[in-house]
This record gives C-alpha cells, structure tokens and sequence, in this order.
C-alpha cells in the first residue's frame, strides 16, 4: 500500500500551490482504454492505494499535442496550473474532492489530475435516467446541494465560470459534487487571465453576456472573463432542468444553433411550468435570467428561497418542457470523475 507524499513538481507545471503528488505505484488502471474522452485529454478510472485502503479514482489527462509549439505547450500548462490552483484551495461536501495530480501509467507527459470516482456520473446523465421516479423532494435536495456548492465557492469570492449539469457529478448516495473548474478562477487574481471558448453543448447553460459571438461574420471573439451573475444565469437552467428534465433550449437540436438562438433573444426554457410555483418561478426565471446581469440575484439570496422551495413544490409539475423534434445533439463527454473540456 503507497504512501502519498507532496514532492516538488515545479518543474512539470509551475503550480501557484504545490499539489499533492500521488506516484505511480499507487495507482492501478482499472481498463485498458479512457472511460470518456474530451476535446483535449481522457478520463480514466482507476484505483488509488493509501495507508487506509484503496478507492477508485478519476484521472483527467490532457493530451499532448502533435507539436514542438513550445507556445502551445506552456499554454497546456498555464490551464492546467490554473484549475488546480483554484480546485485545491476548494472543500465542501457539495465540490469534488481534489486528491492531487500523477505522471503514472500512460496520461501523458502533463500532470494528470485525480479526483474521486462519482459512480452516477454527471447530473445530466442521472436525471435522464432517473427523472421519473424523482420525487419534488429529491427535486428539490439537488437543487439546494448545487446552490449550497455555488453559495460557498461564491463565498471564498471564486467564479465557477462553466456550470452545467454535465459538471455537476452525483455521488453513491444521490448527493451532487460541483466539478469542472477549467474556466474558474480567484476574482482577486483574475488580472489579464485569457478563457478558451466553451464547449459548444455548454452555451446552453451560458449567460448570453458571456458568449462570444461573431463580430460581423468573422471568427468568434474570445471568451468573456466568468462572472458571479453569470454563474447564477447558469445555476437556474440547472435548476429549471432538474425540474423539468429537459436541457435548456431542449427544443433545438444540434448545439451550434443554440448560439443562434441566444443571439435572437430566446430564452432557455418554454414557459409550460406548472404556475404552483408562483413566486419561486417568477424569481428564478425573470431575475436570474435576465438579460441584464446586475438584476439577477446574488446566491446567498437564492439559496434563501431554494431552502423551502419542496413545500411550494406540485406533484403535478409536468415532466418535460414541450420540446420540438430534431436531429440528435451528438454524445458529449460525461464520466464518474472529472469534466473534460
């Protein structure tokens, strides 16, 4: 059984915090291929030993590019750094645990980040397979775990910066984990930091504000820094998904045209919400969606309404939000450990 010990691995990646560095004899590769693959890296399943036991893992690797770009390669490293940096100085019983970082078996020449391995996979997968034996209560337990997650992240003044159901991981016992911290950062420290785009399926849970649209036809522009009030735009179509087990823009099919759709003015979800919900409803659609972010609520007034909200919930609330027939949006990566982007 391994020992896991810091050592210094400035010399991989220049860590701001040096993370722990678990060696290669204490992690065993539990199949022959990545459980889920991204843009850029994989996500393998794993069993990490310790002096108290062994427990499965995820490893997220990132690729190495085909390319002596020693640009491109600081830059893989630069985002790197930069989620482990905001993800280890993290810990709540609603955020992924982070276990450290390893160069073990074959995740490549870059420090692979290790979490624990969420058996239920992201959020979005588990509402598509259990939203119809959810009660409102267990409705209503997901969404208080989100906000709480995001209230304490917000708290520690750190932007999620990419919340969507895919980066929201379920654990064994149906309590949910924020993951995903790529686009996160330190508000004090964000400075003239750059954030690649995001992934074309995340726009759906995107604040529009946030977006980076074409200017005039030509090549889209960079992303936007993350924002508070974005990330609350982005907690509510979480929260309306959980409660209607649709997606935003569920009707629209595939997911580059939702940037069309935003664009237009459209908003994520139909109004076909059972009206029981009143008050909370007009909250959660009409401020936090708002096209003006400074309208939107802050978390800690939300996660005031969100507390109560299974009294006001109906059993009546419908199942689905009316969603148009279309092509299929495409797999998307979702796994049991880490958010690939």
């Amino acid at each position: 059984m391994a020992d896991i010990i810091p050592i210094d691995i400035n010399t991989l990646v220049d860590f701001k915090i040096k993370p722990t560095l678990i060696p290669s004899f204490a992690i065993k590769e539990l199949e022959q291929y990545p459980h889920s693959a991204g843009r850029f890296g994989d996500v393998w399943k794993c069993l990490m030993s310790t002096p108290s036991g062994t427990h499965p893992v995820a490893i997220k690797s990132i690729r190495a590019p085909q390319s002596d770009d020693k640009e491109l390669l600081y830059k893989i490293g630069r985002m790197i750094r930069r989620e482990a940096y905001v993800w280890i100085q993290l810990s709540h019983n609603h955020i992924l645990p982070f276990e450290g970082v390893t160069q073990a078996g074959d995740f490549g020449p870059f420090p692979a980040l290790v979490s624990l391995w969420m058996e239920n996979g992201s959020l979005n997968g588990y509402l598509k397979r259990e939203f119809p034996q959810l009660s409102d209560q267990g409705k209503s337990q997901l969404i208080q775990q989100v906000a709480d997650g995001l209230s304490y992240m917000h708290g520690e003044d750190i932007v999620h910066g990419d919340l969507t159901s895919f980066n929201v991981l379920v654990d064994d016992s149906g309590n949910v984990r924020i993951a995903g911290f790529g686009q996160s950062m330190l508000l004090a420290e964000a400075g003239d930091q750059m954030f690649s785009s995001l992934q074309p399926g995340n726009t759906r849970w995107t604040a529009p504000e946030l977006i980076g649209f074409p200017d005039n036809g030509d090549e889209p522009q960079s992303q936007p820094k993350p924002t508070k009030t974005g990330d609350i735009y982005s907690f509510c179509c979480v929260m309306l998904q959980i409660l209607s087990g649709e997606e935003p823009y569920s009707w629209i099919k595939p997911a580059t045209r939702v940037i069309d759709a935003i664009a237009n003015g459209l908003e994520p979800f139909k109004r076909k919400v059972h009206m029981n919900m009143g008050e909370v409803y007009e909250l959660l659609s009409s401020r936090c969606l708002s096209k003006t972010p400074e309208k939107r609520p802050s978390i800690v007034e939300i996660t005031t309404i969100v507390g109560p909200i299974k009294a006001m919930l109906s059993p009546n609330i419908p199942r689905t939000v009316q969603a148009q027939s279309s092509v299929d949006d495409g797999d998307r990566s979702s796994h049991g450990g880490a958010i690939l982007t």
